[in-house]
């Protein structure tokens, strides 16, 4: 192993003790194929190639920012070659804007612990010129909680045909913030095939073998300063799922790295994880809504003509995009059902992953149906039912008991949706009175708690079952 390493290492036990366990987990391997440094799983171990020039003409702060890039990318799951069927290179460059964007928005914080001060903090660093998120995209969706599919997503609806993301930008506004200053205001990004393979001669034993995947390169075609994603086989995800769940083990068995506020936040970021990976029927949910209730998004008209084709005399139709549809969320706020807010919780999970598609309006019902309004840290009825309250991400915490254990769903689906054709979500338990007797609705989608031990069979509509993850630690 490089003497380089031997620092880096060092100085990452004094920094971070839980990134120091993954990386001590992690087989160094020089490899000149590598343009820089790649990490990746070979036989049920973590293999972190790297160019030998590059590590030793690059700054030691931002090669140790690049080591962390490189295990966030492990942490969060991705999988360089998710959708086989869709643009490789544009999801690729996804993923590092998301990864890239949260250290710099965690970079005073990232190395912190309990008992840590700011000015004690040293600052996480990542090359200048690597890609992040773009401003408008922050602008659209109005939130830094990005997940990289949904990015994705934006980015090919928004750059047709290629890969070149112009002024991309770091997610603070202010130019003279150390976020700024860390990276490049604007920078052409391209993801490339990468046909590489190990040599024999300069590898150790067991690790030669064909290494294909992309590098990201600037306008000028040079490699960025940033990792190789390798891409792999399918089947090596339970081998990364188990060598994480390994290191956690091991970590949780030192305080000191119990207290970092880094290693608080991975370790629930591998909890969601494996929640999502392992819940059917969240996307059961989606897909119920989806196909009930199509939002908009975009759409092409005539009244604004397409611009790439009307300097040649062609008037095409434009695109534009309309607005969101709307969802009602109907919550049952009956003390028997609010006594699991382990259902609540996930219930809403589900119908945060939505907001980007569609407007939430939330509605509270037991004995009675009202809108909901903010007080102090709980919601109250609201005098004015007839105006919605938008529901945003986290306001499932304000949701409190309503008067009684016994629930009328007269007053919403007999009154209150007799003028609405959106669809309709139900969170409930099941347990209401006047079940029977309720006008239908449609669509309606009734999402029943885990905990109910009777079945229940909606008068109309589809129901799904809410599934919690249970025994989950929390450390704070």
């Amino acid at each position: 192993m490089h003497d380089t390493w031997d620092t880096i290492l060092q100085t990452l036990w004094k920094r971070s003790r839980f990134t120091s366990y993954f990386f001590q987990s992690v087989q160094f391997v020089s490899e000149k194929s590598i343009p820089t440094l790649a990490l990746t799983l070979l036989s049920s171990r973590f293999i972190l190639f790297y160019n030998r020039d590059f590590i030793e003409n690059i700054d030691p702060e931002e090669l140790l920012g690049l080591l962390v890039h490189e295990m966030l990318h492990v942490i969060h799951g991705h999988d360089h070659r998710t959708f086989p069927d869709e643009d490789l290179n544009l999801q690729n460059l996804a993923q590092d804007m998301v990864i890239n964007s949260y250290l710099l928005e965690h970079a005073g914080t990232f190395f912190s612990r309990k008992g840590q001060y700011y000015d004690d903090i040293p600052l996480l660093v990542l090359p200048r010129g690597l890609p992040v998120i773009p401003k408008n995209f922050i602008k659209h969706k109005k939130t830094r909680d990005v997940r990289w599919e949904e990015l994705y997503r934006w980015l090919k609806e928004n750059i047709p045909g290629h890969i070149n993301i112009k002024n991309s930008m770091p997610l603070d506004d202010n130019e003279d913030s150390p976020e700024a200053d860390a990276i490049s205001q604007s920078c052409g990004f391209e993801s490339s095939y990468f046909p590489g393979t190990s040599d024999p001669d300069n590898s150790t034993d067991g690790t030669s073998e064909n290494l294909e995947g992309l590098t990201f390169t600037d306008e000028d075609g040079e490699v960025l300063p940033t990792g190789v994603h390798l891409f792999h086989q399918n089947t090596i995800k339970e081998q990364v799922d188990a060598a994480k769940k390994r290191i956690i083990n091991f970590a949780l068995r030192d305080t000191s790295c119990r207290d970092e506020r880094i290693f608080q936040d991975l370790n629930s970021i591998i909890t969601e994880i494996q929640e999502v990976d392992s819940s059917s029927w969240r996307n059961m949910v989606k897909s119920i809504v989806d196909f009930s209730s199509q939002s908009n998004e975009w759409t092409y008209t005539y009244s604004r003509f397409n611009r790439r084709y009307f300097s040649n005399g062609l008037y095409a139709p434009g695109r534009i995009f309309k607005e969101r549809q709307a969802l009602t969320v109907v919550v049952d706020v009956s003390a028997s059902m609010v006594m699991q807010p382990g259902d609540i919780e996930a219930a809403f999970g589900v119908i945060e992953e939505l907001l980007i598609k569609y407007r939430v309006n939330l509605l509270c019902i037991d004995e009675d149906l009202f809108v909901p309004e903010k007080a102090g840290n709980a919601f109250v009825p609201s005098t004015e039912l007839g105006k919605p309250y938008p529901y945003k991400k986290g306001d499932w915490k304000y949701i409190r008991s309503g008067n009684s254990g016994t629930t009328f769903f007269a007053p919403l689906f007999n009154d209150f949706m007799t003028h609405h054709s959106e669809m309709l979500i139900v969170i409930t338990d099941g347990f209401i009175f006047d079940l029977n007797a309720l006008k239908k609705y449609s669509p309606t989608l009734w999402l029943i708690s885990e905990h109910r031990r009777e079945p229940f069979t909606p008068p109309f509509g589809k129901a799904v079952t809410i599934k919690t993850v249970k025994d989950r630690q929390r450390y704070g």
